[in-house]
């Protein structure tokens, strides 16, 4: 499969793959299974390998009569998307022992395939943190990015104080569950002034529909 995409597409086109670290499920795939995985897949010339955790449909929970099945209602599911709430360790950082672990099995097989952590990685320290130790070469992260669109631009100009960070409820992930707008809860909660009643609605006219736009508190 991936030599046919690569015969697909241009020289320049990055093609990678976004795989399970653990699937998190009994009789799943595990850290040694995945390690293995990310082997062969650097040697069939991936650009990127990106790796999550859980997320299976296998254990969730049983869907209302007329919906669908989701993947993050289980035991997997949280571990791929874990919350504040979720247990003493949070949702920090949590996935990247298995990033570390892969990437030091592909620079084990002689590939420098770069590799991707996520999940619950919100500020420029931690991100700093994990790149400067290898444990990964790139960071993702998708709810910290939803909460401000900004995050990047505001680290790269020394203006992290400004970031809206992530409270990793998973708000938005409900809303998704029930086929909704996918917003932040932060963007209501923050700007509920006139600039927030402007602002594009949700069909229930309940959520703001795109985040606040970042006026910069100082000049530069």
């Amino acid at each position: 499969m991936i030599a046919a995409v690569r015969a697909r597409v241009s020289g320049g086109f990055g093609v990678g793959a976004r795989f399970l670290g653990d699937e998190a499920i009994a009789g799943g795939s595990d850290l040694a299974d995945a390690c293995a995985h990310g082997v062969a897949f650097a040697r069939a010339g991936l650009h990127f390998l990106s790796i999550s955790k859980g997320g299976k449909f296998d254990d969730a929970k049983q869907p209302n009569v007329g919906e669908a099945a989701y993947p993050y209602t289980g035991p997997s599911g949280h571990e791929c998307m874990p919350t504040v709430r979720s247990d003493a360790r949070g949702p920090f950082g949590r996935n990247v022992p298995l990033a570390a672990a892969i990437r030091a099995a592909v620079r084990a097989a002689g590939c420098d395939t770069p590799v991707v952590t996520a999940g619950g990685i919100c500020d420029f320290g931690q991100a700093e943190a994990i790149l400067a130790v290898g444990d990964a070469d790139y960071i993702a992260a998708a709810r910290q990015r939803l909460a401000d669109p900004d995050w990047w631009e505001k680290m790269r100009r020394g203006r992290g104080s400004e970031v809206r960070r992530c409270i990793f409820t998973n708000y938005c992930e409900g809303l998704d569950q029930k086929h909704k707008e996918v917003t932040c809860q932060l963007w209501d909660r923050e700007f509920a002034g006139e600039e927030g009643a402007r602002a594009a609605r949700s069909a229930d006219g309940k959520r703001r529909l795109v985040a606040p736009p970042w006026q910069p508190a100082t000049a530069e």
